[in-house]
C-alpha cells in the first residue's frame, strides 16, 4: 500500500471511505448493546455472532493496511501533541509485538507458521465473564474514538494533507487492535456449517490440485480480479 499523499486523490478518498465505514464499526455498536444486557446463554450466543462480524471487519481492515510500509510518524512535526502520542503508542506496539507481518498474515489466512506457535488463549473457550471482559476491552480501543472525527473530515471534504494525518492516527489505532488480539486464537469459521455445494466445490478443488491442476498465487488472483 502506497503513501496516501502519493496516491491519486480519487483513489485515496475511495480507500479512506472504505476504511472508516468498515463493518467492524457497526459490529462494535451491536456488541456494546449486547454487553449492556445481563449475561445468559442466549446473550453469549448473540455476542459470539456479533464478535464474528467484528473479527471479520478486523480482517478486512488488515487486508488494506497490513502492507502499509510508510512510517506513520514520518513527516509529523515533533512538537505536536499528536506526534508525541503516536510515538508513545508505536514504541509500545513495537516493544510488545511478538509476531512478524508474515505470521500475522498467515494467521488471518487461517494457518500458523512453524515460527508462530498457537496462542494459549482460545476465545471460543473463554468463560463468560472473561469473554465479556475481553469484548469490553476491544470495543473501548482507540480505533473507535478516532473513526468518528476521521469520518467527519471525509464528509467535510477536508484537504488530503489533513486526511493523511488522520489516516496515520487511524493506522496506529488499528495496530493497537491487532496487538490486543495477538495473544488469542480465534477462527471465525469455527462452528459454522458448510453448505453441501460448498463442500463439494472444496473437495473438487483439492482433487484437481492433487491431480496436478494449476494453482494461483495471490498476485495472479488480484491481476485476474483487476481485469474483470
Amino acid at each position: 500500500m502506497k503513501n496516501i499523499m502519493e496516491m491519486d486523490p480519487i483513489e485515496a478518498l475511495e480507500l479512506l471511505n472504505i476504511l472508516v465505514n468498515d463493518q467492524i464499526f457497526a459490529a462494535r455498536e451491536r456488541l456494546i448493546v449486547l454487553l449492556n444486557e445481563p449475561p445468559s446463554a442466549e446473550n453469549r450466543r448473540e455476542l459470539e455472532t456479533e464478535f464474528r462480524e467484528f473479527y471479520c471487519g478486523y480482517e478486512s481492515l488488515a487486508f488494506f493496511l497490513e502492507t502499509y510500509e510508510e512510517d506513520p510518524l514520518k513527516g509529523l512535526p515533533r512538537h505536536e501533541s499528536l506526534a508525541k502520542k503516536l510515538k508513545r503508542q508505536r514504541e509500545y506496539i513495537l516493544a510488545n509485538r511478538k509476531t512478524t507481518l508474515e505470521e500475522r498474515m498467515s494467521r488471518r489466512a487461517g494457518a500458523y507458521m512453524n515460527s508462530d506457535p498457537m496462542p494459549e488463549k482460545k476465545i471460543s473457550e473463554l468463560p463468560t465473564d472473561e469473554y465479556r471482559k475481553l469484548l469490553r476491552m476491544l470495543v473501548s480501543l482507540e480505533l473507535f474514538s478516532v473513526q468518528e472525527p476521521f469520518l467527519a473530515l471525509l464528509e467535510q471534504n477536508a484537504p488530503l494533507t489533513e486526511l493523511d494525518v488522520a489516516f496515520r492516527e487511524f493506522f496506529v489505532a488499528y495496530e493497537l487492535l491487532e496487538l490486543a488480539l495477538e495473544a488469542y486464537h480465534y477462527d471465525p469459521d469455527e462452528g459454522l456449517e458448510l453448505r453441501p455445494e460448498v463442500i463439494e466445490r472444496l473437495e473438487q478443488s483439492i482433487a484437481d490440485i492433487e491431480a496436478g491442476g494449476k494453482t494461483y498465487s495471490l498476485e495472479e488472483v488480484f491481476e485476474e480480479l483487476e481485469g474483470e
